[in-house]
């Protein structure tokens, strides 16, 4: 929406809760009109047709963004007509086409982010060949016999324009041919809408499996089966015991089970919560930004009894980051591994986000963990490349180039957007205390679609605080 658009829709929502009557007073008319629209776009809807050229738009616009099924094409397609009907139309048009894969197809769309710069370029067309003076006269003759077809084929295809209307198509895919989208907010809203997939309400808090938890439903088993559902069971091989049992030679046996009755149990049991404190352990604050993290890792540890929650602690300094306390619930092995707390170096700020995403890949395979969120203790500056970090013998070389301050800040916004398509939440605590800011934590932020404060001076509480906040949010989402 635009700014006065959305000035305006403050303006009238404040106006309905005071004087509710009188907006309805005032849009009366419209509400009519739009409810005339739709009944008689009900009856259009009977006489819309779409070519079988604009079904084949649909189709190559669902196989480049690699959907599965017909869905996709089939609910574009409706959606293209419902829109001409609502116009009053009865020929799809190309901006129906265009609206139809914005709404159906690109939400359902497994989309490639980093499509590959150099394209397939097709060759320039060959220089024409030389002519002389006798074949210039003739090519001359045949270029006014094809003139004068061409003016009676273009009187002709001025009385069937009318029928060509309904095969109009766009003249650009919104998918390129590698699967990738251009439109920077369309990409934003495949984004979020491949994220949202199958991640309805709070499902990520329970774990289903058919080795551990609550018993909550029969199913067919996947393999060998572990916990036997012996009621299910029974009751699968209850409408066949009178036919088994005239089968029976030796009249031993009262119940007769086959595999194929075999029912295992569908399990469920209550999903924790991975928090990563990754702690730029470099400079002057190091040890501040080290001690407030030990307490407010414990602080968590010490209320993570009945929520299950784990807490990691990954403190990067000098060229790499190392995993100072893997994901644990032991408040004993925590004061154990957190005693040593190293300090002082440079500020690898790429390679402590990359270790934390791994750190939670891990985690999330094992079964035990169902969100991952990392809190970020930094102030923003890098000065490590992770090149440095992964290969330091290749970056050490004479020869290595030296990586300029906006390559090291491209390094670490594209290793936060791989946190965000990854799934995990991000926490950005700015711990600058300058009197000119970056703002460059902000922007590590704002990429991975994450929380942001400014705490310069924080203390353990507050960190615990703040991270509690922001994963109780990440759980109720």
């Amino acid at each position: 929406m635009s700014f006065d658009d959305r000035v305006a829709a403050v303006g009238i929502a404040t106006q309905f809760q005071e004087f509710s009557n009188k907006v309805y007073k005032m849009v009366e008319e419209e509400t009519e009109v739009a409810k005339t629209q739709i009944i008689l776009a009900r009856e259009y809807l009977k006489d819309v047709t779409i070519s079988k050229d604009q079904l084949k738009y649909l189709v190559m616009e669902a196989i480049r963004g690699g959907c599965q099924g017909h869905r996709a094409e089939i609910y574009a397609a409706r959606v293209a007509k419902c829109l001409t009907a609502l116009e009053g139309r009865e020929k799809v048009t190309v901006d129906d086409l265009k609206k139809a894969v914005e709404l159906v197809i690109l939400p359902r769309s497994v989309i490639n982010e980093n499509p590959p710069d150099q394209q397939n370029q097709q060759p320039p067309p060959p220089p024409p060949p030389p002519q002389n003076e006798e074949g210039g006269k003739e090519e001359e003759e045949e270029e006014e016999e094809q003139n004068e077809e061409e003016d009676k084929e273009d009187d002709e295809d001025d009385n069937d324009e009318e029928n060509e209307q309904q095969d109009q198509i766009p003249e650009e895919f919104i998918f390129d041919a590698e699967g990738g989208l251009v439109d920077e907010k369309l990409l934003f809203f495949a984004q979020q809408a491949q994220r949202r997939r199958g991640k309805a309400g709070r499902s990520k808090n329970v774990i289903f499996s058919e080795d551990r938890g609550r018993y909550i439903k029969p199913m067919l088993p996947k393999g060998p089966v572990q916990r036997l559902a012996v009621d299910a069971t029974l009751r699968a091989a209850a409408p066949y015991q009178k036919l088994r049992k005239e089968k029976d030679t030796q009249k031993i046996r009262k119940v007769f089970v086959e595999k194929s009755d075999m029912r295992a149990k569908r399990m469920a049991r209550k999903a924790g919560a991975l928090v990563i404190f990754v702690v730029d352990a470099s400079g002057s604050m190091a040890l501040n930004r080290m001690q407030n993290a030990k307490g407010a890792a414990l602080k968590l540890l010490a209320e993570s009894y009945t929520s299950r929650d784990q807490v990691s602690i990954i403190p990067f300094r000098g060229d790499s980051a190392e995993v100072l306390l893997p994901p644990s619930r032991s408040i004993a092995m925590a004061r154990n591994r957190l005693e040593r707390l190293p300090c002082g170096g440079g500020s690898p700020l790429a390679h402590g986000l990359t270790t934390a995403v791994r750190v939670g890949l891990n985690a999330e395979k094992s079964g035990d963990v169902g969100r991952v969120m990392i809190v970020v203790l930094t102030d923003g500056r890098a000065n490590i490349s992770l090149k440095r970090s992964t290969d330091p013998e290749a970056a050490a070389a004479a020869d290595a180039p030296r990586p300029s301050s906006q390559e090291l800040k491209d390094e670490i916004l594209e290793v936060a957007g791989k946190i965000y398509k990854s799934g995990m939440s991000l926490l950005v605590i700015d711990t600058e205390n300058k009197f000119v800011s970056t703002g460059f934590a902000k922007e590590i932020a704002r990429v991975a679609q994450g929380k942001y404060y400014y705490l310069p001076n924080a203390s353990d509480a507050v960190i615990s605080a703040t991270t509690k906040d922001a994963l109780s949010a990440l759980k109720n989402s």
